[in-house]
């Protein structure tokens, strides 16, 4: 029985010089960037108890970019952005680099799943009204945010070079070509010159990897500095109750709310939600079991499926058909329905325009107090619309493209 406190003793010995040294650096670190009232901050502020499985949306989506950053990174040691090497160093990786080929699986599939996610929790930040006052640049950012995960999605499937890059960058600089008065501009500009060679793949190289995400990363960061500084309002279940609450009453749950509540004054009542919580341990449980059952299915999906790669690009070919992402079938599909060379800019870029415009300024069109959406015909009955069409014109296209 006296061996286990002489082993304790002799283990305490033994990690002291490095203990001691540790915890004084820590100290002197923590004094100087005050860690520990930061950690404390960040995993005790105050979250609302209600809908919070929909809330990790928000967490899985920033877990999700992390990891096509990393995966990124590692895929850089082996491309080699040039027409005629992107295509060989692809295709080293997946016949000869298994691991390579696997994160590149992550990196395809990564992508898939962030614009799922990314949608999803647009669509429930837009039924729950989470953007209405004060939360309007929240939405707005969120918006841009969505655009840019789409961008690098696009510039994403040029950059192996094979036959579906080749000719999804020829379909999408043609398309260029028909914005009024820039069009040629903005065509030479994406391709380095009027036809496509070495500078267009080095040109979206760069887009990829520089220009949209030197927009994306400050642009999460400004996210979340709204997000601390607003609070998260969450779902209307959140403020059930809340129309026939007394003014005492409203006023000692404002009073007992933790930081970052209350939120700047917006309608009393939705300041702070009826019944709130710490962020850990119990949204911090579920934050992290929906991003890590994310990030398994992405690796699974890597490991059973992989990265397709078709053949080397061939400008010859003449007969090939390019299938769209499918995140762009709407879009591919107005374009056929557009053919007319003065209709194209109508369904390519009147119509997505309009879209984009009023989807940025719902906080500004629906000013009213309502958050529950059977009481927000005016957004939501347009919403239904919008999805539904963009449905309908993907399995147009899917129809189209498959025979379906």
């Amino acid at each position: 029985m006296s061996s286990q406190p002489q082993r304790s003793d002799l283990v305490a010995k033994l990690t002291r010089p490095v203990a001691r040294p540790l915890a004084a650096t820590y100290r002197w670190v923590d004094e100087r960037m005050g860690i520990s009232d930061l950690t404390h901050q960040l995993l005790y502020e105050a979250v609302p108890r209600r809908g919070a499985w929909a809330y990790s949306l928000g967490s899985a989506t920033l877990i999700i970019i992390v990891l096509q950053i990393v995966t990124g990174m590692f895929l850089l040691w082996t491309y080699v952005p040039s027409t005629t090497e992107a295509w060989e160093s692809l295709n080293y990786i997946e016949h000869y680099d298994e691991f390579a080929a696997i994160v590149r699986g992550m990196h395809l599939w990564g992508a898939y799943v962030l614009l799922v996610i990314i949608g999803l929790h647009m669509i429930r930040t837009f039924v729950s009204g989470s953007y209405k006052k004060p939360r309007e640049l929240n939405w707005i950012v969120g918006v841009i945010l969505f655009l840019l995960v789409l961008g690098l999605g696009i510039t994403g499937a040029m950059l192996p070079w094979d036959q579906a890059a080749y000719w999804t960058a020829q379909v999408v600089t043609h398309v260029v070509d028909y914005v009024p008065l820039l069009g040629n501009w903005l065509q030479d500009i994406l391709r380095g010159g009027p036809q496509m060679g070495p500078e267009t793949l080095t040109r979206f190289f760069a887009i990829h990897i520089w220009l949209l995400p030197a927009l994306l990363v400050p642009l999460v960061g400004l996210h979340l500095i709204l997000l601390r500084r607003h609070g998260e309002h969450g779902s209307w279940v959140n403020y059930e109750g809340v129309e026939s609450e007394t003014e005492e009453a409203r006023a000692e749950r404002m009073a007992d709310a933790e930081y970052p509540y209350p939120a700047i004054p917006s309608d009393p009542g939705y300041a702070v939600p009826v019944d709130i919580g710490d962020f850990f341990p119990s949204q911090v449980f579920k934050d992290s079991l929906v991003s890590f059952a994310l990030v398994l299915l992405v690796f699974i999906m890597a490991v059973v499926v992989g990265a397709p790669l078709e053949r080397a690009a061939n400008p010859a070919a003449l007969n090939y058909v390019p299938t769209p992402e499918w995140f762009f079938l709407p879009l591919d599909q107005l374009l056929i329905q557009f053919p007319q060379a003065w209709m194209i800019p109508v369904g390519v870029f009147v119509l997505p325009g309009i879209g984009t415009t009023l989807l940025i300024l719902v906080p500004f069109l629906d000013r009213s107090p309502e958050r529950e959406p059977w009481r927000r015909p005016e957004v939501m009955v347009p919403a239904l619309f919008a999805v539904l069409f963009l449905i309908f014109e993907a399995l147009l296209a899917v129809n189209r493209l498959f025979n379906l």
